[in-house]
């Protein structure tokens, strides 16, 4: 084993002088030598799995935020004001409140359902008694209940208001 500072020569030079652009770096000043490599000391050399750690550190942190990014994003679901949020995660299904809310990320499924009051219109051609073709207009207004939103989407589903009321 050597010191850390003893010097260990890659190459034998006649002539040796500090390099000035880094001290710890010599190189052979003969004129036209073709042999003029520098001499390293142990000083300057790292260890190889220092080295590799940092390599492998920059090579895989990029790919590693990039799915923390992914997961993260994934898992926050934003329900807007006036709708109420159905989350479906194998099977069960529990409410979510309006604002930000957080999932289990690729297994939640988010039906968003509208609380606000809403307007269903038709207009019918209806025979009377008589025979006569007379034309009913008919306008249907209601507005689903925030806390019963679960039980109408497992019972019913989403298309709540094709089945129910047309």
């Amino acid at each position: 084993m050597s010191s850390p500072d003893e010097t260990i020569p890659l190459v034998v030079h006649t002539d040796t002088t500090p390099n000035p652009g880094n001290p710890a770096l010599y190189t052979d000043n003969t004129p036209n030598s073709a042999d003029s490599f520098p001499i390293l000391t142990n000083s300057n050399r790292r260890n190889s799995w220092e080295m590799s750690r940092e390599i492998y550190f920059f090579a895989f942190f990029p790919i590693l935020l990039a799915v923390g990014i992914l997961v993260l994003s994934s898992s926050i679901v934003t329900i807007g004001p006036g709708e109420v949020g159905v989350a479906i995660t194998f099977g069960n299904a529990h409410r979510l409140e309006q604002g930000v809310n957080s999932v289990a990320p690729w297994v939640t499924h988010i039906e968003r359902i509208s609380t606000k009051t809403q307007k269903i219109e038709s207009v019918n051609k209806v025979p009377t008694k008589e025979g006569l073709a007379v034309s009913l207009d008919l306008a249907i207004i209601y507005r689903i209940d925030p806390f019963k939103v679960v039980e109408l989407v497992t019972t019913v589903g989403t298309d709540y208001a094709q089945i129910l009321i047309e």
